[in-house]
């Protein structure tokens, strides 16, 4: 499974190639972020330090989760996204 602070998926959104990447934060808190290009965009979603801490404990992928579901969530529209800077 790797660092959990390592743990990032890629995927294309019209036509944007984007990656979610998962941040700890000084709340105690796990946040995916919407990077494109190496710059962050816009936060998903987040879920508090114990909850992971309890879900790993049972065996269960709650960054992994939370990396599919805000995917989802992206590809849903559900992200309000900058428009793409045009270089």
């Amino acid at each position: 499974m790797g660092s959990l602070k390592s743990r990032r998926k890629s995927f294309t959104f019209n036509e944007r190639t984007l990656e979610i990447r998962v941040v700890f934060d000084d709340d105690a808190e796990w946040t995916t972020w919407v990077y494109e290009d190496g710059h962050r965009l816009a936060a998903v979603a987040s879920i508090e330090h114990e909850t992971v801490v309890e879900g790993l404990t049972q065996g269960n992928d709650v960054i992994g989760d939370l990396i599919e579901a805000s995917v989802s969530d992206v590809l849903a529209g559900d992200v309000e996204l900058p428009p793409r800077k045009v270089s």
